[in-house]
């Protein structure tokens, strides 16, 4: 068995095909909210985005046990990569909120002290507003999936993926993971390589 194959397979073939869903039921979104209706698809966008944080979440499981380090090693190692491929700005705790959303949505409160948000309530679909979170992240306006950490500051969840996607590629490749040669995209950014 290839270093990390298990863990690529589920990048690959879970952790980018939940990000695509993501992706266009925040597209979905955008298109419900300008026309006047969109509740039924803000809970889906928020479904979605719990279930792309899962799908990411799993990642940690897969290195751990095919690296033999501890689910804390591979977190931080992961977390410390958390920065944005164009500008190497840091995004500050991007990788414990999406890691909280998961498990916001499988346990609804957190107990955890860990955990950067409090319960399912703080993944949230709302309009954010220019100049809000940071320029030139997320959506230009419009509503999209919010989650609020436990000071109360509410930060993109399309900006926090944006950079735990690149991070995971970052961290299997400088772990020996041949990754097959391909250039992968989120949100309209290479995210590798």
């Amino acid at each position: 068995m290839t270093i990390l194959n298990g863990t690529i397979e589920h990048l690959l073939n879970n952790v980018l095909a939940a990000a695509s869903e993501y992706q266009d039921v925040e597209i979905a979104l955008s298109k419900a909210h300008s026309e006047g209706e969109w509740s039924s698809q803000a809970i889906t966008a928020k479904r979605k985005a719990s279930e792309l944080a899962i799908a990411i979440d799993g990642l940690s499981d897969r290195a751990k046990g095919e690296l033999s380090k501890t689910i804390t090693e591979v977190r931080n190692a992961v977390s410390s990569l958390c920065f944005y491929p164009q500008s190497g700005n840091f995004r500050l705790q991007a990788f414990e909120r999406v890691n909280s959303v998961a498990n916001a949505y499988k346990h609804s409160t957190l107990t955890d002290p860990k955990q950067v948000i409090n319960d399912f309530n703080d993944i949230l679909v709302v309009g954010l507003g220019y100049g809000l979170d940071g320029f030139g992240v997320g959506k230009m306006g419009g509503v999209e999936v919010l989650v609020r950490d436990k000071s109360g500051k509410s930060w993109k969840f399309l900006g926090d993926v944006s950079v735990v996607l690149p991070a995971w590629f970052r961290f299997l490749k400088d772990s020996g993971a041949a990754i097959p040669v391909k250039t992968y995209k989120f949100w309209g950014t290479e995210v590798y390589p």
